[in-house]
C-alpha cells in the first residue's frame, strides 16, 4: 500500500462522539449511485479534511469513537491491522465500506 493517500476528517458531535471519516483519495467528490434516484455523495464536507499517507492514518483513527471508512485501500488497511473483520465490510456500488463503533 505504498504511496496510498486518504482524505480524513474528524467531526466532534454535541453528544461527545468523535467521528473519524476516511476515504481513499480518488473517491472524494464522487457520487455513488445505489438505486435509481438514490446516491451517496462522497462529500468534501464529510470526508475532505486533510490528505494523509498510510503512516499518518493511525493517528487519526485512534481519536475516533465512530469510524467511517470508504474505499478499497482504507478498508484493506483496517483489515490488515486487525481493526475489522471481513464480514463487517459492505459494498456501496462495489466500493468497500465499514462503520465501526469503538
Amino acid at each position: 500500500m505504498m504511496n496510498k493517500r486518504f482524505w480524513v476528517k474528524v467531526h466532534h458531535s454535541r453528544t461527545g462522539e468523535v467521528v473519524v471519516a476516511v476515504c481513499d483519495e480518488e473517491l472524494l467528490g464522487r457520487s455513488l449511485k445505489i438505486l435509481e434516484g438514490f446516491s451517496v455523495e462522497v462529500s468534501r464536507a464529510f470526508y475532505g479534511g486533510v490528505l494523509v499517507g498510510e503512516e499518518e492514518l493511525q493517528n487519526y483513527l485512534k481519536q475516533g469513537t465512530i469510524i467511517n471508512l470508504l474505499g478499497e485501500n482504507v478498508v484493506e488497511y483496517a483489515l490488515n491491522h486487525g481493526m475489522v473483520v471481513e464480514k463487517a465490510v459492505v459494498k456501496i456500488c462495489g466500493i468497500p465500506h465499514v462503520q465501526m463503533y469503538v
